[in-house]
């Protein structure tokens, strides 16, 4: 493994290049000539262990702001074994527990929350979703529990390929949906390959966090008119205060607003903004920023717009002058139907005329995320976000489907619309003698003992992740070999 790292150390080094290249416009991919099918596999090729900063990744795709999270590396290993709301064997407990902990599904299927969300309060957790067998995992809330069903308000968090599907409420209610972060506890998260929908106001949200990524995600059609109370919403995404946020090679789609709105609080802090993909068939706004607490400083890199009936403002980027701070927003390589279609035309063509003035000529300090031409990124995107593993549920193959055949329209009230909620296999989970978390067959094949289970937190090839995590990094498909079949 050793030699691997290294020459993964040798292509990120390459990677960061090619970042410096596309920030400072001196290299446009495909755009200029470049073979886009060479760039694409270049694009999904596992980092290096190490940050530039010398934390550990919290794993071998992580990038962005939220990179760095520790997550329950080290901790205990919890089972997952059944669907329950609440009790033993269920997602709650292994979320209220405390110290390092990954939880680990033996099950798959839908957890139905009737009573309140899963509160995440203590840090240093990993929610595995990469684990489940069958259909995989997907979590909703029935009618009266009118919060998002998870809340993080604490640091180093990783969540991975889970299904995020809350639905409309029968009271009324302020924020209804699928996830959100809330308090300046809330930092060094780390959300990747989520598919959320069906929120009845932002389908995920942030007050007060910060350091965090959300990549390889797919946002989508939330509700226009999800309850008492909620009319004319359709919003996707809102992160306010807090500051510095990564938001990569994501789907944002069925959203007429915030997909995402972003307004910072904290001084001197970055939107980075890379490689998504929005489709709607209206737009009231796409990518938004707000400068009501502090002045924004945003990338915007790479990203595809696909056109829709104007509302009232479709240009991709749209700036709210709320407090006079300010915004200045470096914009390279995006796509934006039908304003920026061309990489000769200029690039703050993604603005309204009114709003040109605040381009800024430099980008911003941000951690690298590999960003590519939005060509690629959509076709990057289309093929492998939101949560994949074990496979993507009958709902994102519909979205993505519509998204490729530009057809559908807005969501009113209620999933049953649109086939309500999937029902997901609970499968068949993998042998684990030793309930370390990791399958017997890996294990065999990794010259570690299925019947050890100290072995799961020790390091065999001293790349600075548990052997767990290795194996986590197997099932979600971060191997180069995973990731290049995944893009062939």
């Amino acid at each position: 493994m050793t030699a691997i790292y290294r020459m993964r150390d040798a292509r990120a080094f390459g990677f960061a290049i090619t970042r410096c290249l596309l920030m400072g416009g001196l290299l446009s991919g495909s755009w200029l000539g470049f073979p886009g099918q060479a760039l694409a596999q270049a694009s999904i090729e596992p980092l290096p262990p190490k940050l530039p900063d010398g934390r550990q990744r919290a794993f071998p795709t992580a990038e962005g702001f939220g990179a760095g999270s520790l997550g329950g590396r080290g901790g205990k290993v919890l089972y997952v074994v059944n669907t329950n709301e609440t009790g033993p064997g269920s997602l709650r407990a292994c979320v209220e527990a405390s110290g390092p902990r990954v939880c680990i599904f033996r099950t798959g299927g839908t957890i139905v929350l009737r009573e309140r969300s899963l509160d995440i309060q203590n840090p240093f957790l990993t929610i595995a979703g990469e684990t489940a067998p069958g259909g995989g995992i997907a979590i909703r809330n029935g009618e009266t529990q009118t919060r998002p069903s998870i809340a993080i308000r604490t640091h180093d968090v990783i969540i991975r390929h889970i299904r995020l599907r809350p639905g409309p409420h029968a009271v009324e209610a302020c924020c209804s949906g699928g996830l959100g972060m809330y308090s300046e506890a809330a930092k060094d998260i780390m959300l990747d390959h989520i598919s959320a929908s069906w929120g009845s106001d932002e389908t995920i949200d942030s007050e007060d966090a910060s350091n965090f990524t959300w990549q390889w995600g797919i946002a989508s059609e939330p509700l226009l008119r999800g309850g008492p109370g909620k009319k004319n919403r359709a919003r996707n995404m809102l992160f306010t205060k807090g500051g510095n946020v990564s938001v990569h090679h994501s789907l944002f789609a069925f959203g007429q607003f915030r997909n995402p709105l972003i307004k910072m609080k904290i001084p001197g802090a970055v939107a980075d903004v890379v490689n998504n993909v929005f489709f709607s068939p209206k737009w009231q706004y796409v990518l938004s920023f707000g400068d009501e607490w502090a002045r924004i400083q945003a990338n915007v890199v790479g990203n595809y717009k696909i056109a829709g009936e104007k509302l009232r403002n479709d240009h991709m980027v749209h700036l709210f002058e709320e407090s006079g701070r300010g915004h200045a927003i470096y914009l390279k390589d995006n796509y934006d139907e039908p304003y920026r279609t061309d990489p000769g035309q200029d690039e703050s063509l993604v603005l309204a005329e009114k709003q040109r003035g605040f381009v800024s000529a430099t980008a911003f300090d941000a951690p690298a995320v590999r960003a590519f031409t939005p060509e690629i990124a959509y076709e990057d995107v289309l093929a492998n976000a939101g949560a994949t593993k074990p496979q993507r549920d009958a709902v994102d193959r519909r979205i993505i489907d519509a998204v490729k055949n530009r057809r559908g329209r807005l969501l009113q009230s209620h999933p049953q619309d649109v086939g309500g909620w999937p029902e997901l296999d609970a499968g068949v989970p993998y042998q684990d003698s030793d309930m370390d978390g990791i399958s017997d067959d890996w294990e065999v094949e990794n010259g570690t003992d299925p019947k050890d289970a100290s072995d799961g937190q020790q390091d065999m090839d001293g790349d600075g992740w548990t052997n767990l995590e290795a194996f986590l990094h197997f099932m979600a498909g971060d191997t180069a070999g995973a990731l290049a079949a995944a893009h062939e």
